[in-house]
């Protein structure tokens, strides 16, 4: 074979490989045309399982209105108490000092922490010798202006007769020693002064109680030298303790006390029971509530108030009201009156209650409680007797809510007769 037949080969050998003529173009459209083929096919499978799967079949009946359960509010008579705490503390307590310079020669065996003291008794006593010693010098200063006092009358007496014997007339006051007599009376009046001093220092030198008390605390011992002003011992007066409790406004919008308030013979304030677990058991005092301060803690934002028990140490109770002792005070309203009672529950967030109406609606009702307890919640106004009130949980309350109310017993309860409501604010509560 020659060079040029193998050429000839060569350049006619593709040509016999690729297809010809319609055969060609049909495999070519196939290739480009199987995606669209795939995307619509899907497409009318999806059509046909939406037009043929089952439908949704549309309620006739409204959504059923949510259960609640409820409670029906009594008014009972009631007395309005809160319970507060305190720490007790004397309602006099001083510091006993001496009024004059000395050493303490002789202590009351009363002289002690604790020790128990009446009004005017002699708690110790400071050397009194040179005050004693004053006192006899200043009896001899007056002694001696007495004297001096006699003597310048006598003379005046005597110049005032001479003088008329004359016939001159009215003498003069030089001549009758009218200023000498006047320099006496002047020094007998000081003398004497002096002698009330010398006495009063000579009894400042025993040092006695001011009120009857109780010592806290001794602060000199026999030997001890002492100046005017030298505190000797604290003590505090037992004839009244007080308590100074925390009132909120809401405490004192129930006890129906203003700020500043103060007890007067007319107008006395609550009734106040104190207890205190001393030695394993409870112990009892009454008391009353005497004033509220007239002023607001500007950093807890309360009105402090103080109770008085009288006779905190007195024999009828088994144990003293002992200063610095922490104790429970309930306090009890002046007046008995009329309140409405709700369980716990009914009142939401602390201001608001939801009233079944009669038509199985919600009312809102914005209210002010008058006391709470771990159980119910007392209401002045806001809510009526024999009212229904929600006491569970309700998802979204609305002003007209419906609901089925159920009582506690899981009953469906019936309607009772319409009540008239007291006049408040409708309020939609939303989360």
């Amino acid at each position: 074979m020659n060079k040029m037949d193998i050429n000839m080969m060569t350049q006619t050998a593709p040509d016999d490989d690729k297809p010809k003529g319609i055969v060609g173009f049909i495999r070519r459209a196939a290739i480009f045309a199987a995606p669209l083929v795939v995307i619509v096919g899907g497409g009318l499978l999806l059509a046909v399982m939406i037009a043929t799967g089952p439908k949704a079949k549309e309620k006739g009946e409204p959504p059923h209105a949510p259960a609640v359960q409820f409670a029906v509010a009594h008014a009972r008579p009631t007395t309005v108490s809160i319970n507060v705490q305190g720490e007790a503390r004397p309602r006099v307590e001083a510091t006993l000092a001496a009024q004059v310079a000395g050493r303490i020669v002789w202590a009351s065996p009363k002289f002690a922490e604790g020790g128990s003291f009446t009004e005017g008794e002699v708690m110790a006593r400071i050397d009194a010798a040179d005050y004693q010693l004053a006192v006899v010098r200043a009896r001899a200063q007056v002694a001696q202006a007495q004297e001096g006092l006699t003597r310048e009358e006598a003379e005046g007496e005597l110049a005032r007769q001479d003088w008329q014997a004359l016939g001159r007339g009215d003498p003069p006051p030089l001549a009758v020693r009218e200023p000498q007599l006047a320099q006496a009376r002047a020094q007998l009046a000081s003398a004497e002064a002096a002698l009330r001093s010398a006495e009063l220092d000579l009894n400042r030198a025993s040092i006695r109680a001011p009120f009857t008390g109780r010592v806290r605390e001794r602060r000199a011992n026999v030997g001890d030298y002492v100046g005017p002003g030298s505190p000797v011992a604290v003590m505090f007066s037992t004839d009244t303790m007080e308590i100074r409790v925390p009132l909120t406004d809401a405490d004192l919008a129930s006890m129906r006390l203003p700020v500043g308030f103060t007890a007067s013979g007319a107008n006395q304030g609550p009734e106040a029971h104190v207890t205190s677990v001393t030695g394993g058991r409870i112990q009892a005092w009454e008391g009353r509530l005497v004033r509220t301060e007239a002023s607001v803690d500007a950093r807890t934002r309360l009105v402090y108030g103080v109770v008085e028990v009288r006779d905190p140490f007195g024999a009828r109770h088994t144990t003293p009201l002992a200063p610095g002792m922490f104790v429970q005070t309930r306090l009890e309203g002046s007046n008995r009156e009329t309140l409405v009672a709700a369980p716990r529950s009914a009142l939401k967030r602390n201001e608001f209650v939801y009233v079944v109406t009669p038509q199985n609606t919600i009312d809102v009702r914005q209210v002010r409680a008058a006391q709470t307890t771990a159980d119910e919640v007392l209401f002045r106004e806001g809510l009526a007797d024999g009212e229904r009130v929600v006491v569970s949980v309700l998802t979204s309350p609305r002003q007209g809510m419906e609901v089925t109310p159920i009582d506690r017993e899981g009953g469906t309860a019936q309607q009772p007769a319409a009540a008239q409501p007291p006049a408040q604010q409708n309020l939609d509560i939303r989360p």
